[in-house]
């Protein structure tokens, strides 16, 4: 009988032995090292474009009948006006400075002076009233539209200064592209007016309108 039991215990010590190396190998699996993973580097070099009016507007055309009244012409279209374009501002500088839009317009001249008595010869100043403008963005990407859109104004000013329209508010403000048009007023966009007075001389006259970008004062 004693001989038996110690055959049993041998037995029981056997299995212990294989079971802790059985779990040993697993354990050394499970948490061997794998590769080493490779990196590259890589970098963007994005050089500064330019500031410019990427499209320039086109002037438009008044057209009228002296009646022995004052008069305010509209350049929208009809009898036998034309109406200004929009145009278009592109911010590619990269540096979020800002600008702004000023327009300016001679004084209208009678192009026939030359036989005019010289009180005839040149509408007043402050006769060419621009009508207040609207933006939208060009591109999706681009950042805000200038905030700062002046009302409808006289661009024919004697100081010779003309008006700025158009300003962006804040650093990052109208990075990209941007388009210009008149502001609608009953849902049509309002006409760029011409004032003539009673005494008026019958002739041609003609005005330079001048659109002007700079960069914002910091």
């Amino acid at each position: 009988m004693k001989h038996r039991i110690m055959r049993r215990k041998g037995t029981v010590a056997l299995f212990c032995a294989v079971a802790m190396v059985g779990f040993t190998m697993l354990t050394g699996v499970a948490f061997a090292d794998g590769p080493t993973p490779a990196t590259a580097g890589s970098s963007a070099t994005l050089a500064p474009g330019t500031l410019n009016i990427s499209t320039a507007m086109t002037a438009g055309t008044f057209a009228g009948t002296l009646n022995g009244a004052a008069q305010n012409l509209q350049a929208d279209g009809t009898t036998g006006s034309t109406a200004f374009s929009g145009f278009s501002v592109t911010d590619a500088t990269g540096t979020g400075a800002g600008w702004n839009v000023t327009m300016q317009a001679t004084q209208f001249t009678n192009t026939a002076a030359s036989t005019s008595p010289s009180y005839g010869a040149k509408l007043p100043w402050d006769s060419l009233t621009m009508p207040q403008l609207a933006v939208v963005t060009a591109d999706s990407t681009s950042s805000e539209v200038p905030a700062e859109l002046n009302d409808a104004a006289r661009i024919d000013n004697s100081t010779g200064t003309g008006v700025v329209m158009a300003q962006t508010d804040a650093t990052g403000q109208g990075m990209g592209s941007y388009n210009f048009t008149a502001a609608n007023v009953n849902d049509s966009p309002a006409p760029w007016v011409l004032t003539v007075p009673a005494n008026t001389y019958a002739g041609t006259y003609t005005s330079t309108v001048t659109t002007t970008l700079a960069t914002n004062f910091q």
